[in-house]
């Protein structure tokens, strides 16, 4: 599924200064485009909101949006990577006949699924209006479509409209809360931000439907995947549970705060970690342009030499490529990243005192910083796994990344504040040992995992 990063590669090719920012800005925007944009988009609001709302409001609206990302995450985590391998198979023969029908039935079940979740869910906040809870079902089954049609574009190659909609989306809600909230509270902010999430959602499948054009037939050969592709449905599963499970935690923890029923929130923990998250911007964009695609040619050229039934000498010279290609573009990735990671690091203290936060997220986030740099390696890692069908291994290390997060992120709690974040970042180490550890394996032994692995025919 590179694509993409295929296409964003001509900007690189030229000594051209503003080619090469043109495709570092897409490779941003599409790397990290739904999180970054919401992040900003989330954070403009609030200023503004502060002006005419009260704390609680805005702890209301921010919960709201927070909780829809990550339960709507956490689902299509269950069915991102089946689904995606699918859609790769299909487009390998050169078939995408069944891409439209099967966008419709996911959506047509993330609506189903998504509107009965958030019935039973806000039937635990009598405090709301109607429309706000109408609204906000709604942007639930928006952002699942969100993902759904990223999903499917993460093939396509027009990713000029991919960017175009979440900025146009993100201009919509700032601009629907500025005008709408300041007259209607918590209820106009509320439709204000989801307005611009459904028009990012429309966007999104009008892309869809431009890029694979055709309705040939109905078809559930899709859900075979589910049964062949097992493991892939606990990869993502557990992954998003692994990123989300620490927050859950802090937010029940003795420093969580009580918004209003079931919405609960810890403000120094999740500030610290959302601008933790944005210093892997870098990572996530260099891996798109540079990493998958610079790995994919050395990969394709050891399948395709099988193919061809060359020898053991080529094959092996195709191997020491593949592991040459992944030494020289994770180390390019770990030299930027780490001067980015150690720079915000050195001063952390600086940058929270600039956002006007108190002294005690300063801890958190420099744990945070060094946390998602480790996450980010380690997620690269297991991507590259994927490649190689070691599911099971990719499996393993997610579980892992969900488990430890989970007790080690519980054992913080009970500790001194200045601990608060460092089970996050034990359990992304181990996990990127782990990892590397995996991959080294599995590329030094990849004639054996490559031909052991077929079924034999009797």
């Amino acid at each position: 599924m590179a694509g993409i990063g295929f296409k964003l590669q001509k900007y690189f090719y030229k000594d051209d200064l503003v080619e090469n920012a043109k495709g570092t800005l897409y490779s941003v925007l599409i790397s990290s485009g739904p999180w970054l944009i919401s992040v900003l988009t989330i954070a403009f609001i609030s200023l503004y909101a502060q002006m005419n709302i009260q704390v609680t409001d805005l702890f209301i609206l921010k919960s709201m949006i927070c909780y829809s990302y990550a339960a709507s995450l956490i689902i299509f985590g269950a069915i991102e990577m089946p689904i995606t391998r699918y859609i790769a198979d299909q487009l390998y023969k050169n078939d995408n006949s069944t891409f439209k029908s099967l966008y419709f039935m996911l959506v047509i079940a993330s609506c189903l699924l998504g509107t009965s979740l958030c019935a039973g869910f806000y039937a635990f906040f009598p405090e709301l209006s109607f429309t706000i809870k109408v609204t906000a079902t709604m942007f639930f089954c928006s952002v699942l479509i969100i993902w759904i049609s990223m999903m499917f574009l993460t093939a396509a190659k027009n990713y000029h409209q991919v960017v175009l909609s979440f900025i146009i989306g993100a201009l919509v809600s700032v601009l629907a809360c500025f005008y709408v909230g300041k007259d209607y509270g918590l209820t106009g902010y509320v439709i204000g931000y989801c307005f611009g999430q459904y028009i990012i959602a429309l966007c999104l499948s009008i892309c869809v439907f431009k890029e694979f054009k055709g309705l040939d037939y109905l078809s559930f050969e899709f859900l075979k995947y589910f049964k062949k592709c097992r493991p892939l449905i606990f990869a993502g599963l557990f992954y998003y549970l692994g990123i989300w499970i620490d927050k859950i935690i802090f937010w029940g923890g003795p420093e969580g705060e009580q918004v209003m029923s079931l919405f609960y929130t810890n403000r120094y923990y999740d500030t610290a970690m959302f601008f933790s998250y944005i210093t892997i911007v870098p990572s996530l964009a260099i891996f798109l342009v540079q990493v998958e695609t610079n790995f994919y040619k050395y990969y394709s050229f050891y399948f395709h030499s099988i193919e061809e039934k060359n020898n053991l000498n080529i094959l092996n010279e195709n191997i020491e490529d593949i592991g040459f290609s992944i030494q020289r573009t994770l180390m390019n990735l770990i030299k930027i990243q780490l001067g980015i990671t150690l720079l915000v690091w050195f001063f952390a203290e600086e940058i929270m005192d600039a956002l006007y936060l108190p002294s005690m997220v300063v801890s958190i986030f420099k744990y945070g910083v060094i946390g998602a740099f480790l996450q980010a390696l380690f997620l690269i890692c297991n991507i590259i796994l994927l490649y190689f069908l070691n599911e099971r291994k990719v499996v393993f290390h997610y579980f892992l990344f969900f488990l430890l997060n989970l007790v080690l992120t519980y054992v913080s709690t009970k500790m001194n504040f200045r601990y608060h974040g460092m089970g996050y970042l034990i359990s992304s180490f181990i996990v990127l040992m782990l990892s590397l550890k995996a991959l080294g394996k599995h590329v030094n032994q990849l004639n054996f995992f490559t031909f052991m692995s077929q079924p034999v025919e009797r």
